[in-house]
């Protein structure tokens, strides 16, 4: 592929797509935003410090943002004002106004835009789906349970916007994906450690359609180790969903597993199909676009409200 990409900025993610772009030959990386003036991973790409440079200097085929998410709004909105297609890690953004003029931005571009809900692209979501779809689920149970992150923005609400918004939107997005748009929420939290300055742990019930009902528990005050992922009770068994992209199902035929060999390949699928949807304009292999996306946020603004006003809250809809 000779698609010239431009990566707006150089975190952990950031590097870790340019790594997957490079070993997949999925394109070159011309550009990239980065604060910082040096950039050693890749050395012959152009360098600017905000995305009006680098759009006031080049046009790229396709853009990779990756950037905390109270940091979303002037590159997708330059992308979409210049026709280009965007790759967007989540959260979409931390707020609704920012999240709805990007969306308007970008539905009248109309260009191709994905978001990294990478766990969409594994085997195992796929028959967890499959299950949902034969069987209406009795319970569905999720948990983000982690420590603190090493990155300083993460533990200011002001930036990342909470271990909701920011990490368990992952959970959140795959119950979405299984079982539609949620109604309301109610949740409750506590600040329990001083390090950050949200809720530290919280428990959230979520109602969605034909009266199923879902729970989320998250924390991040945890010292050692994580749990992560979701439990999914149906009338002839379970499964069981780990961070790894591995689901274990147990019924009265048995126990199965599913899920990709490596868990590198949910991460190489979401880009595979971004760039495939540029080079070829069919997107029937992107699995959340940014409206999609949105959706999300909205669910996880819905669990940050109740849980700030302590009383259920109905999700809003987006049309």
């Amino acid at each position: 592929m000779g698609l010239r990409i431009a990566v707006v900025g150089l975190g952990s993610f950031g590097a870790k797509h340019i790594r997957t772009i490079e070993r997949l030959g999925l394109g070159k990386v011309t550009a990239v935003v980065s604060r910082k003036k040096s950039n050693r991973i890749v050395p012959d790409a152009a360098v600017y410090e905000t995305a009006s440079a680098l759009f006031e200097n080049e046009t790229p085929d396709a853009l990779i943002i990756t950037v905390p998410p109270c940091a979303h709004g002037e590159t997708e909105l330059l992308a979409a004002e210049h026709s280009v297609p965007f790759f967007v890690e989540k959260p979409v953004s931390d707020n609704e106004s920012t999240a709805l003029r990007i969306l308007e931005s970008v539905e009248r571009s109309g260009i191709i835009t994905s978001v990294g809900y990478h766990s969409r692209y594994s085997p195992a979501i796929a028959k967890a789906k499959e299950i949902t779809i034969e069987s209406k689920p009795t319970t569905l149970h999720g948990y983000w349970i982690d420590s603190i992150p090493p990155s300083l923005w993460w533990k200011r609400e002001e930036i990342s916007g909470g271990q909701v918004i920011e990490q368990a939107t992952h959970i959140v997005d795959i119950f979405r994906y299984l079982l539609g748009e949620p109604i309301d929420v109610y949740s409750r939290g506590r600040k329990g450690i001083m390090s950050v300055d949200f809720e530290s742990t919280s428990e959230t019930v979520m109602t969605f359609p034909e009266g199923i009902i879902a729970t989320l528990s998250v924390s991040c005050e945890k010292t050692k180790g994580s749990k992560i992922g979701f439990t999914l009770g149906f009338a002839d068994g379970a499964a069981e969903y780990k961070w790894n992209g591995k689901l274990s199902i147990r019924s009265s035929k048995g126990t199965i597993t599913a899920g990709p060999e490596n868990p590198a390949e949910m991460y190489d699928k979401e880009l595979i199909e971004f760039f495939r949807a540029i080079e070829t304009g069919d997107r029937s292999g992107i699995r959340s676009d940014y409206k999609d996306a949105v959706r999300t946020l909205y669910a996880t603004l819905a669990i940050k409200e109740s849980m700030k006003k302590r009383k259920p809250i109905k999700v809003k809809d987006l049309t």
